[in-house]
């Protein structure tokens, strides 16, 4: 860790112990407790497959005399589908150079995710420590009505194909600092827009196997592009997210979401292969009662030399009924996303470009047991082609059942 990662990381135990000083507050400190799970299972491609999911987040807080809140919050995960690195572009197209999912020995499914702490007053809110960045808090995508089975920021990936990714989420839950201005504070025809600016000094380097390819990672014919050598510094995430409601009180509710994501490239060996990283996303959703519409695009250069934003470019588009959220209450889905990675590989008289193309479609339909508790059935096809060289045309056909619990 680097002197910027080490100060920050400083800041967070500073603040954290500082939030839970009671002597300081005007009420005593608050502990709440809050997680979700899901649990999926079902058949791909004519195999039996199964995968779980659980998050579990702790929360301390007390507010000073001065109307000022200071927190601390801890996060963790249980996932074992989740890599060591969150990949720069999609899942098997792009490179895993993104920041790292948490703490924890590289072959635990259970990890710390998230700690850090935060203040949050008339100024806004100030978060400092290891948690996502604004990229991620203000990202708008296709609606769904699955917690962890889904065509574009899936949780649970029974095919083991799917690549479509439109979450700017480079960063990973890296030490970083984040900067929220205050909700509506423009007030007004934009009184429903937030702001915020996030801030990496490092990302975790791939040594110790952080970043080697997983099965099917296609970025080029040798696979040698990934190394010890590749780090990314000063990530900065800037987004927003505006919504508004059209049409009195039973209108239309707008929600759209931007960000934009870049960091400055710093090898260890001079390279011809890397370069610093951009990327950006677009989202917009519709919403009229229970039906809500809408879709999300992201393109990235996926931190590679001589590519434009569209050596990744990703989009899902989807529409969600849901009677209610209530006991016996129901929702059905269509979702669509499809993805389009192109690498330019070194002189290759067999394939001159590398390239990984991905569609996914999901139909499923969901039925709320109780509060916080749902129970649902998807169908999926996904189809995923590279070069003929790689291996051609891969797809598969997936039926699923998810339960899920939110507290």
């Amino acid at each position: 860790m680097n002197r910027k990662a080490t100060l920050l990381a400083s800041l967070a135990a500073g603040a954290s112990a500082f939030s839970l000083a009671p002597a300081f507050a005007a009420d005593p400190v608050r502990l709440e407790v809050s997680g979700k799970a899901s649990a999926a299972g079902g058949v791909s491609d004519g195999e039996a497959r199964a995968d779980a999911d659980a998050e579990i987040t702790v929360k301390g807080s007390t507010v000073l005399k001065s109307g000022l809140e200071l927190g601390a919050v801890v996060e963790g995960r249980l996932d074992g589908q989740q890599p060591n690195q969150i990949y720069a572009g999609g899942r098997y197209s792009s490179m895993l150079i993104g920041g790292p999912r948490g703490i924890a020995p590289l072959t635990s499914d259970a990890y710390l995710q998230g700690a850090y702490a935060y203040a949050r007053g008339g100024f806004g809110q100030v978060i400092v420590g290891r948690d996502h960045g604004v990229g991620r808090t203000f990202a708008v995508t296709a609606p769904t009505i699955f917690q962890s089975v889904n065509v574009n920021d899936w949780r649970t990936d029974l095919s083991g194909l799917n690549d479509v990714h439109t979450v700017n989420d480079f960063s990973g839950y890296s030490t970083k600092l984040t900067y929220m201005p205050p909700a509506n504070f423009l007030g007004g025809a934009l009184g429903g827009l937030q702001l915020g600016v996030s801030y990496s000094p490092s990302l975790a380097h791939c040594g110790e196997d952080l970043c080697s390819p997983e099965d099917r990672l296609m970025i080029a014919p040798n696979g040698q592009l990934l190394g010890d050598a590749s780090r990314w510094d000063d990530v900065v995430e800037a987004a927003m997210y505006y919504q508004k409601k059209v049409g009195g009180r039973d209108g239309l509710l707008l929600g759209v979401g931007a960000s934009y994501v870049s960091a400055s490239e710093d090898a260890l060996v001079p390279s011809a292969v890397y370069d610093d990283y951009r990327a950006y996303a677009l989202g917009l959703n519709l919403g009229f009662r229970g039906l809500t519409v809408g879709g999300s695009v992201k393109t990235t250069n996926s931190g590679l030399a001589n590519l434009d934003e569209d050596g990744y470019l990703a989009f899902d588009a989807g529409i969600t009924f849901k009677t209610g959220e209530e006991k016996g209450d129901w929702g059905v889905m269509l979702g669509y996303g499809q993805s389009e990675a192109n690498v330019a590989a070194p002189p290759n008289p067999v394939s001159p470009t590398v390239f990984r193309d991905t569609q996914t479609a999901q139909a499923g339909v969901t039925y709320f047991v109780g509060r916080g508790i749902t129970v649902g059935a998807a169908a999926q096809y996904v189809e995923s082609t590279k070069p003929a060289t790689a291996g051609g045309l891969e797809e598969a056909a997936t039926v699923v059942i998810e339960s899920s619990i939110k507290f």
